[in-house]
Order: C-alpha cells, then structure tokens, then sequence
C-alpha cells in the first residue's frame, strides 16, 4: 500500500479507501459472524438435514432424469451417484420436496456437500439452494467455477453470475471442485440483503464472494428465499467422457432461532351431528393450491372429540390413496390452501404422527415440530396431501381439528 500523507496536500484518496474498506469489513466478512453480521455462538436452528446413508430419501428428494442419465444410490459412500454419459441433454436433478421458510432478521445458511465430477467443456453441475426461478448456488459451467444469484424479479429469470477470477474475498485457487468439498451459502433476503459464498474446509468457513444488494439495486434480487436444496448435473453439449457427481449430505438452519408465528387457520367437520368412526375415516385434510405450491404450510395443531369413553386412535397421514375426497378453497387463510373434511382411507401413503385417546370430552394433542410435518410436493410438483383421520374400537363417535399456519 502507497503512503498516506493525512496532514499534507498528498493523499492517495484512493489507497486510503481501499484500506478504510479493508479495517470495516475485517470482522463481518469473517466465518466468525453470521449473515447479519451477528456473532456466531453456536445456536443455529435446524430446519431440515438430510443424509443417504441406506438409500436416495424419497420421502425427501424428487428426484428428475432426463435421456440417458443415471442416479445411483452407493451405501458404502452414503452418497447417490448423479450420472451422465457423453449425449448432450442428459441431466440428474435432486431437488428437495419441501422449501425452507426464511425469517427476516435471522440469517438463513445452507450446507451442502458433495464430490464433484473432473470439469470439462459441455458439462454443468450445481449445488445450493436454488429452484429454477430463485436461489444461490455453486456452479461448475464448464470448466469455469461460479456463484450464481439467480431471480426472477423482473417476470423473468435473471442470473448475477460470478466467474471464480472474480470473486471479490478469496479466488479460491486451492479448491479441487472433484474432491468433496462442502458448500455453504448464508443470506439476508429482506429484498436487498447480502449474500455470501465459500467452503467450510477443516472446520473453517472460507467465504470466496459475497453480493452486496443493499444500496445497489432498485429492486428486489431474488423474488423469494422460501426455497428448496438443488443439486444438478447435466450435459450442455455433447461432452469428451461420462461424468457422476456425488450428492452427499446437506442442511438448512435459521441462525439465531426460529420462531413460527401468525395466525392458526383450521378446517373440521360440523359438530352439529358428529359421526360414528366406521373404519379409518377422514375428519380433516389440507394440501396446498394449485399455483401456490412454492410456499411453506406448517401443521401446528390436533384437536379431537368424542362422545363416549371408547379408545380412540388418530392418525396425520400424508398422500395415502382415498375415497370420497372432494377438496375446496380454504375458507380462511391467504387462498395458499385447500381443505376437505370427509372420505375415507382405501391404503397407503406414511403415518407421519398418531396417537391414542381415551375419554369423554375433548383434548387438544400439539402437534411436536411441525416443520417436519410441513407440506412438499412430488416430482411434478403437486402439494403432498396430509390427512387428520380417526377409528376406534367400537365404532364411536369422534371427530376433530387441523390446524395449520401459512408462512411465505
């Protein structure tokens, strides 16, 4: 750095920037402090992990295989092997069926790892948290290793790419993207917030770039960060050699808390003529709208009833196959949900909570970590279906409450 005369006529205005800039941002660029510049102490707030140690986690990941492409579960590695051949426009994508709410004011940080395939021309792989409008991710275009900002503020998709050369804290040139490496990506979205990219390496955040937007854009740059986990392998072009990148392991936290709040809608039967059980039957359903299925549904409460003292069981189940279910817009709530209270379970789908109750009277049962119980979509993107049922014993009369909040 050139010398800085402070009382003279000489003085490098913009030497002494660039070191001014370099003391403010010492201590908030630093893996030391999370997104909003917050001290890091440890205290993230899962909202999702995932690993593959036994198989690929349907019941997590959709999963989307295009011409001659391969995904392969390895249990030795606790890995799926995302595979293409040399054909241009084959493609491996992995993409998580539930989307992470963001909380403003908490820094939202995702974690992915992964073994990257040897780069080469015609070849593209990415790894984040990114859908196919909105995200952050790594990306190996070719041989050339990006940060992506991707939204689509204006109506249509828009991507801030970022070439390795030009990352504006570390170029990274010790990075072998065909090791395993592990990704991490932290953001405030607040519309105009920052974001930063970079590498846990040896217990160590290295953070190669960061977006600075506040103060920078007239709009927003990303038009949500309610947004799932991504990994993506595809062929470009025709490429020289087959290549299989290796998703591993992944996770998505709230840094400082999260706190689900806003209010409880519910949907239930009429109390006017509670019914008998009559085998499994559906007292309360919810599935996100149609056109609306980029969001996060939180079941949050079950209340039951019955008229006499005879066990009852209830059930959550999510997408078994059904009878006589008609479903209609939520008559509460913001038109994210639809509802249904009548039909009856034929089989299938998973049991995601149930319990027992028995008593006269009514008991309202919390429904623990909702977010878990939070509605994804399958692999064409329709809303997972998730079900409030009651039986019994001796076919009694019983009947209750879903209840459930919306968070954009």
């Amino acid at each position: 750095m050139g010398q800085i005369i402070r009382g003279g006529e000489q003085f490098e205005t913009a030497i002494a920037a660039d070191y001014r800039g370099q003391i403010m941002r010492r201590g908030i660029d630093s893996g030391e402090v999370d997104a909003f510049a917050r001290k890091r102490v440890s205290q993230p707030y899962t909202l999702f992990d995932s690993t593959l140690r036994y198989d690929k986690r349907a019941d997590s990941w959709n999963e989307t295989i295009a011409g001659s492409a391969t995904s392969t579960h390895n249990v030795n590695q606790s890995s799926v092997f995302m595979s293409v051949t040399t054909a241009s426009g084959d493609t491996v994508l992995r993409r998580t069926r539930r989307r992470f709410p963001y909380q403003a004011g908490k820094s939202l940080l995702a974690i992915s790892s992964f073994a990257g395939a040897p780069l080469q021309e015609g070849l593209a792989q990415e790894v984040g948290l990114f859908d196919d409008n909105n995200g952050v991710m790594l990306r190996a275009s070719g041989t050339t290793l990006q940060f992506v900002v991707r939204g689509k503020y204006s109506g249509t998709v828009t991507e801030n790419v970022v070439n390795q050369d030009q990352w504006n804290m570390d170029t990274a040139e010790w990075l072998d993207f065909s090791k395993a490496n592990i990704f991490a990506t932290d953001l405030e979205w607040l519309g105009a917030g920052r974001v930063r990219c970079g590498f846990i390496l040896d217990g160590e955040y290295y953070y190669c770039h960061e977006f600075l937007h506040a103060n920078n854009i007239e709009q927003v740059y990303m038009t949500s960060a309610v947004l799932p986990l991504s990994y993506r392998i595809t062929t470009e072009a025709a490429i020289a050699s087959g290549a299989t990148m290796k998703q591993i392991c992944s996770t998505v936290a709230s840094e400082g808390g999260y706190e689900p709040y806003g209010e409880v809608y519910t949907i239930s039967p009429s109390i006017g003529a509670i019914v008998n059980t009559s085998g499994e039957r559906i007292v309360a359903g919810i599935r996100m709208a149609s056109g609306r299925t980029d969001n996060v549904v939180i079941p949050v409460k079950v209340d039951l009833i019955t008229e006499d003292s005879t066990t009852i069981q209830w059930r959550l189940r999510r997408n078994p196959t059904t009878s006589g279910v008609t479903w209609a817009a939520s008559s509460n709530g913001r038109g994210n949900v639809e509802t249904t209270t009548a039909g009856t379970i034929v089989s299938g789908g998973t049991t995601v909570n149930a319990g027992l109750y028995y008593s006269a009277g009514s008991v309202a049962i919390n429904v623990q970590d909702g977010l878990s119980l939070s509605l994804g979509v399958n692999n064409s993107g329709a809303s997972d279906e998730l079900f409030l049922t009651v039986t019994s014993s001796g076919n009694a009369k019983a009947t209750g409450m879903l209840g459930w909040i919306e968070t954009l």
